[in-house]
């Protein structure tokens, strides 16, 4: 697999592998950069990996949620996410400190990852109807922030967790 700083400045596309099996790849063309696999089906753990390394993220809760990242095999929290249920997105918080803010446009299919400050990270631009895909494009200023890789691959689980969601609700 290859870096994610490697193809910066590149748009890659997100796809879903099966119909009935959460599991996706990242690519650039037709190389594989990343994964994401849910080993349930409706599941709130998934794995992710690149050629960076290998991560974990688990939602936990209901109305206000709280997603955790790992890095695999790793006891230790990297940082967690607060969704923000009426406002859409919400915001990262790192261990040391730092922020990032998750801004939604259900309308636009879109997700963008900014600074604290509000300066635009990377996209992820939702496509497809059936098979859940994607597409993201990353600025330049994103390489300065060396949590780059396994951000990505959260913004796209991100993703995946708003379409179960919305499953979920429909289905009851």
């Amino acid at each position: 697999m290859k870096n994610i700083r490697s193809v910066i400045d590149h748009e890659l596309s997100w796809s879903q592998q099966s119909l009935f099996k959460n599991e996706f790849e990242l690519r650039f063309g037709g190389e594989l950069v990343a994964t994401l696999r849910l080993p349930k089906m409706m599941g709130n753990l998934a794995v992710a990996e690149s050629g960076d390394g290998s991560w974990t993220f688990q939602r936990t809760g209901f109305w206000k949620t709280k997603t955790f990242i790992k890095a695999s095999g790793s006891a230790d929290e990297l940082g967690s996410y607060r969704r923000n249920t009426w406002r859409g997105g919400g915001a990262l918080e790192l261990t040391n400190g730092r922020k990032f803010i998750v801004w939604k446009s259900i309308w636009k299919r879109l997700s963008e990852f900014r600074t604290e400050e509000g300066e635009p990270l990377f996209e992820i631009q939702q496509r497809g109807s059936f098979r859940l895909s994607a597409s993201v494009r990353m600025n330049r200023r994103a390489l300065q922030i060396p949590e780059l890789p396994w951000m990505v691959l959260f913004g796209f689980y991100l993703e995946v967790m708003a379409r179960n969601d919305a499953a979920n609700h429909a289905a009851t």
